[in-house]
């Protein structure tokens, strides 16, 4: 399994400067669990890990579990009050959020 070129490139042109980091490492996991299928780590460069589950899905689904993660790297922590949530299919803010950055 690869990480999609052209979502490396939504990383580098639209994540990295919105969250105001200069890099990350981006990461594939062996795991074959259903989830967590992406999940981040804080640290001096931040590292996200994806799985083949997070492979599968479509582009937007991809970009938007990405955009969670980086909300997670920019201090945000899961909130019901605003959909903010760890399950992808009750996640709207990091739909919103996604919308948002891709439209402009």
């Amino acid at each position: 399994m690869d990480i999609p070129k052209s979502d490396v490139q939504f990383i580098k042109r639209i994540l990295l400067p919105w969250a105001n980091l200069n890099a990350i490492y981006l990461r594939l996991s062996n795991s074959k669990k259903k989830w967590p299928d992406i999940w981040c780590k804080r640290t001096d460069t931040p590292i996200i890990i994806v799985t083949q589950e997070w492979a599968r899905q479509n582009v937007h689904e991809r970009r938007k579990r990405l955009v969670h993660e980086f909300l997670h790297l920019k201090g945000l922590e899961h909130d019901d009050t605003i959909k903010y949530s760890t399950y992808p299919e009750k996640d709207e803010y990091s739909k919103f959020v996604y919308r948002r950055l891709i439209n402009g």
